[in-house]
């Protein structure tokens, strides 16, 4: 098991650094970006940094209930629920394909099994068994 080096000083200045680049970009900080920036995986800093992981998530949420959010745009969210309508219309149209496909393969499955059967001279145990319970 590899040892890490980081030293509470080292997080810190890269927790500052973090939640600066998140607040420009109007983004949340994560835990996993920190353990990437630090080269470490998120277990370890949650195991030998805990105090200061936990720190880091309050400041970002501090940090992102202060920020304003950015105004929705209307004529995105109509472009939004016309895509999505199209999306579903043609998914709609795929299963029915898709339904009568499976219909007649079932239909054709049924056709040829007894086709098979007839062929071979071997009964199904299902009619054997009928005919046995009369």
């Amino acid at each position: 098991m590899r040892k890490h080096t980081l030293t509470t000083e080292t997080v810190q200045e890269a927790v500052e650094e973090l939640l600066a680049q998140a607040a420009e970009a109007g983004k949340a900080a994560t835990v996993t970006a920190l353990a990437n920036r630090l080269g470490v995986k998120r277990q370890t800093l949650y195991r030998d940094f805990d105090a200061a992981v936990t720190d880091f998530l309050s400041q970002d949420a501090v940090r992102r209930t202060r920020q304003p959010r950015p105004p929705k745009d209307p004529a995105s969210d109509r472009e939004t629920v016309a895509r999505l309508r199209r999306e579903k219309d043609e998914l709609t149209r795929h299963l029915h394909i898709y339904e009568d496909h499976i219909r007649r393969l079932t239909i054709e499955n049924a056709k040829l099994t007894a086709e098979v059967e007839r062929l071979t001279a071997v009964p199904r145990l299902s009619a054997f068994r009928a005919s046995q319970d009369q």
